[in-house]
């Protein structure tokens, strides 16, 4: 398997390099003063567009050389050095059950505490790394300015996939899970809900400034194509690291923190995504039937475009049910919470274009694509390989099987590494979340038994891009994790390893029940369970739709 990771790697180093040779090329040809070579470095001629880079040139440029005395080509030759070594030891300890990944202070409770205020404020307060992608867009702006040198816009790529995997792989693991009396402390703590909802409020500002700037620069003729596509590409990726922070409110018990993701989705031109999130991959997770949960050895590349318009239409499909449950039409626009949602969106890229021009609209409509294709990038890495066991022949109403074991322990890809999840508010304590899928993003818990990376997102965000190396990495870790869910259901350990408790679905809407459910999951209510039958209905699958957890995983067995 190590030689198969390396021979992927080395491959995809010479690529590497050779278009850091070209990137490098590129800055140097874009300090000249000589407007023909400025032309040549635009993107798809998109210079009648942007304007050029005329007006920038005419100070002094300083390249990634200048700046820090390394070529960009040793740079990058010393991170793919250092990334595949790390890789190989964290494969190597991913593949061992018997304990977990290594970290700095893996099992340390700090920011578990219970307290008082001030503790409260402290182990909330790591979350505020949230926020770093959308500072280095910002940052990136400053210093292309301050150096004249426009690819500085590209920072926000540079740092979320490039210092970020290195940081996670070097600071490793939180292996801790907070105790009941912990739990309950944390449950109740409401600095959580402030910095998932103050990344809303920065991501809306955000966008607005990032348009009004690219605005004003393409009015003055000073925007070149490397800046447009380093801050419309940065402003992406910030929002597709800040998609944890939205897959976390839509599942909150609050039509507060439920509209709060809705912004952000109005802004980012995606407002179908929590309607196929919670009632459709909730559902379907780890099926064939799921756009959302990529099988053995499909490329990314493959997969993403499937994804991507399947979410759509499966979307659309549960949100048409949700509204014949009620007695109403699909294409009444005003009750359509997917297409009065994009009437919004449109309304608001009109405004963009009418107020702040062609380029920042354009500008938007590219940060707005890859905040969807960042999250499908995370649904593609979240489950892939991993499948749960169809128990008959049942359908749907759209010809889909339908029955399936309970989504479990063993159905989705887990790590704890410490910096991204501070990032993705714990996103990456992914099997707990679709187990007990209402537990608080806090209080999520990790097992060293669970199917479990060598690193975290954005890592494998990078492996998953680069397919060979990717299925070298991850397709022994696949067939170790089918192995593994065997042989604890036939020692009868399963039951043992794991915590009991199963809600799958969790939304406003119905907070259990609605899909399989039982006893234990303890997300509500200082560690008690709601009843689910409390609750009046379902939101999309009808409450007799709902299915009992323990009988299926007996059956499955």
């Amino acid at each position: 398997m190590t030689q198969h990771i390396i021979s992927a790697l080395a491959v995809a180093s010479g690529l590497g390099a050779f278009q850091v040779y070209r990137f490098d090329k590129a800055v140097k040809l874009s300090n000249s003063t000589d407007t023909d070579v400025t032309a040549n470095t635009s993107l798809w001629g998109v210079d009648t567009i942007l304007g050029s880079a005329e007006n920038v040139t005419d100070k002094t440029a300083y390249s990634f050389q200048d700046l820090t005395g390394v070529t960009p080509q040793l740079a990058f030759a010393v991170w793919t050095f250092a990334f595949l070594s790390l890789i190989v030891w964290r494969v190597w300890e991913a593949l061992d059950s018997k304990r977990n990944n290594s970290g700095l202070a893996a099992f340390s409770s700090v920011f578990y505490h219970a307290g008082g205020g001030l503790t409260d404020f402290i182990n909330a307060l790591p979350y505020v790394f949230n926020l770093i992608p959308t500072a280095t867009v910002f940052l990136g702006i400053y210093l292309a300015q301050a150096t004249g040198n426009d690819w500085f816009t590209f920072m926000t790529f540079v740092a979320g996939f490039g210092l970020v995997p290195l940081l996670d792989l070097v600071v490793g693991e939180d292996s801790y899970n907070p105790t009941p009396t912990e739990e309950a402390k944390l449950r109740n703590n409401w600095w959580f809900r402030f910095w998932t909802c103050s990344y809303v409020w920065v991501y809306a500002g955000s966008v607005l400034a990032v348009a009004r700037y690219i605005g004003q620069q393409s009015q003055a003729g000073t925007l070149s194509a490397v800046a447009f596509w380093g801050i419309a590409s940065s402003l992406g990726i910030s929002s597709g690291f800040g998609i944890g922070c939205i897959h976390e409110l839509i599942h909150r018990p609050s039509f507060i923190e439920l509209i709060h993701a809705r912004v952000v989705l109005v802004l980012s031109n995606y407002n179908h995504f929590w309607v196929e999130h919670l009632w459709g991959h909730h559902k379907r997770v780890a099926t064939d039937e799921d756009p959302a949960s990529s099988f053995l050895n499909e490329s990314f590349w493959t997969y993403i475009w499937k994804c991507l318009y399947l979410s759509l239409v499966s979307a659309l499909r549960l949100e048409a049910k949700f509204l014949k449950n009620r007695g109403k039409a699909w294409y009444n626009i005003f009750e359509n919470r997917i297409l009065s949602a994009y009437l919004v969106s449109f309304a608001i890229d009109a405004l963009i274009y009418k107020y702040f021009g062609l380029t920042a609209l354009l500008a938007h409509i590219v940060q707005s694509f890859l905040t969807a294709f960042l999250t499908d990038n995370a649904n593609y890495i979240e489950h892939y390989g991993l499948r749960r066991q169809r128990l008959s022949e049942a359908k749907d109403e759209w010809g889909w099987y339908s029955d399936y074991e309970a989504p479990g322990w063993m159905h989705s890809w887990n790590t704890g590494d410490r910096i991204s999840n501070w990032m993705l508010f714990k996103i990456e304590r992914h099997p707990d979340h679709h187990v007990n899928a209402g537990r608080p993003y806090q209080i999520l818990r990790t097992y060293k038994e669970s199917p479990t990376y060598p690193t975290g997102y954005a890592g494998m965000f990078v492996l998953s891009w680069i397919p060979p190396l990717f299925f070298a990495v991850m397709n022994p870790l696949v067939h170790k994790a089918r192995q593994d869910l065997i042989d604890l259901r036939k020692s009868g350990k399963y039951e043992e390893v794991f915590p009991k408790g199963a809600n799958n679905i969790s939304s406003v809407y119905r907070k259990t029940g609605e899909d399989y459910y039982e006893p234990g999951s303890a997300e509500y209510g200082d560690g008690q369970d709601v009843d689910g039958k409390a609750n009046e209905g379902g939101a999309v699958w009808a409450a007799g739709e709902a299915k009992d957890s323990t009988r299926l995983a007996k059956k499955a067995q």
